[in-house]
């Protein structure tokens, strides 16, 4: 019999193979960070001896759900951004927060970020951080995702545009300044598969024609994707024709913007031009529904986005404008959502959906080959869900139980590259009460100490 580091045994496993197969009473083995047996709990346990084993009767096992974006610093807003138009959300709430956050807060908001990715059976995320008033404020954020546990692709906003529109000065710079911040983190923190540093731009209209060119010239030199929110709302189209003449997506078309390499964020506000430009192109998108909902944004046409052969995937936002960073939830209300757009229960399935989440998003990250699927060779990035409570039961599909039924409750275990990072809904390498008295505490501060507290009208406050 071989050794190996882990075994988990009697469980439903959803491979989210090519042929999607579900193994019941099924085991997998892990060794070091890699799958390297699964199958029936009989034959992998006749084979193998392991330092630890799982015995997850009754659950099933999935792939990590991968979040292609997330602004996890804003875990310290989550609660100040109620009712308010996106616009206006970021200039009185998160704007001020990243100018006046702390390195400390920094690594602590993010952490807590992370700590609640676990619990929602995330292994991997795309961050987008805003523009940092000082490099120290980088370290924090990839320190903290580093120390979670957790897959991650950092990028940070570009902004050299935009105040008569309503960004702070604060957070504007020469675009030669951004990029001089881009190649000493490439430097710092070179690619692997645990962390690698992408390049974001927070929306087309916070950066000059000038900007643009030269950063996209910048991801494409340095061979690193670029991310962008683009039509969340009306706002793209209508100061990209005042600037150009032309709605945002056919601009950058014109410009040579599009790619492959790009993650689009949103994408709510987007016609048959937009989806056939971005297809040519082979443009990835980014669904974040419950972030759409909250801003009031409107329903991303992401069945025809789809239908056209674009790659989708999904994302939770920033907690500042979700109140939570639950994939799970993402996954149940992504569905609905284009239910209801097309008033038809029949046009979305939970099994698509999950691919979104897995696969899909695994294509995004460029680590098709490594995650978004349980078979032996990829990484060891998965989860564990247990019928324990009363949402989830019955359990007739695991598929559908997941989607439309499961809560962040019912995630028991995560573990990426591995390592077990939460085990009994505990968190095993981090005191998570500690951290979130932590959390509370420096939320509240740096509410007060940046305005928003004065600003944002609530009826209670503590």
């Amino acid at each position: 019999m071989e050794t190996i580091d882990l075994l988990l045994t009697h469980g439903v496993i959803v491979t989210q193979d090519d042929q999607r197969r579900i193994i019941q009473d099924g085991a997998l083995a892990i060794r070091g960070d890699r799958i390297v047996a699964l199958g029936s709990t009989a034959e992998i346990a006749a084979q193998y001896i392991a330092a630890e084993t799982l015995d997850v009767a009754g659950s099933a096992v999935f792939p990590g759900l991968i979040n292609t974006h997330i602004h996890l610093f804003q875990t310290g807003v989550k609660g100040l951004g109620e009712d308010m138009p996106v616009q206006d959300w970021v200039e009185v709430v998160t704007a001020p927060t990243a100018i006046h956050i702390n390195p400390e807060e920094m690594y602590l908001f993010c952490l807590t970020g992370c700590l609640e990715q676990i619990h929602c059976g995330v292994t991997s995320l795309i961050e987008m951080s805003y523009a940092a008033h000082s490099f120290s404020l980088h370290e924090a954020n990839i320190k903290a995702m580093t120390d979670s546990g957790l897959r991650s692709r950092y990028t940070t906003i570009i902004s050299d545009f935009g105040e008569e529109y309503g960004v702070l000065p604060e957070l504007i710079k020469p675009i030669e300044q951004f990029l001089a911040e881009y190649r000493q983190l490439l430097d710092r923190y070179p690619v692997t598969d645990r962390l690698a540093v992408w390049l974001a731009i927070g929306a087309p209209w916070t950066i000059t024609d000038e900007g643009l060119v030269a950063a996209r010239a910048f991801s494409r030199q340095a061979g690193i994707p670029i991310v962008m929110h683009i039509n969340e709302n009306e706002v793209d189209n209508v100061l990209s024709q005042q600037r150009h003449g032309l709605n945002i997506v056919p601009y950058l078309a014109e410009v040579g913007f599009l790619g492959p390499d790009l993650l689009a964020i949103h994408c709510v506000i987007s016609d048959e031009t937009d989806i056939a430009l971005f297809a040519k192109h082979d443009v990835k998108v980014s669904y974040n529904p419950v972030s759409n909902m909250y801003l009031g944004s409107g329903i991303a046409p992401i069945l025809q986005m789809r239908d056209a052969g674009l790659t989708i995937c999904l994302g939770t936002d920033g907690a500042g404008s979700n109140n939570s960073q639950d994939m799970i939830e993402s996954l149940k209300i992504g569905a609905l959502l284009q239910k209801v757009a097309a008033k038809d229960a029949s046009v979305l399935d939970a099994q698509t959906v999950l691919d979104w989440a897995t696969r899909e998003a695994a294509k995004v990250m460029g680590l098709a080959g490594d995650i978004g699927s349980l078979e032996v060779g990829k990484k060891a990035d998965l989860f564990v869900l247990a019928p324990n409570s009363a949402k989830i039961v019955p359990v007739h599909d695991p598929v559908t139980t997941l989607v439309y039924s499961a809560g962040e409750e019912n995630v028991v275990t995560t573990i990426a590259d591995g390592k077990i990072l939460m085990k009994d809904r505990l968190i095993q390498h981090h005191d998570e009460a500690a951290i979130l008295r932590q959390a509370q505490q420096a939320a509240t501060a740096l509410a007060d100490r940046c305005g928003s507290n004065r600003k944002v009208t609530r009826r209670w406050r503590p």
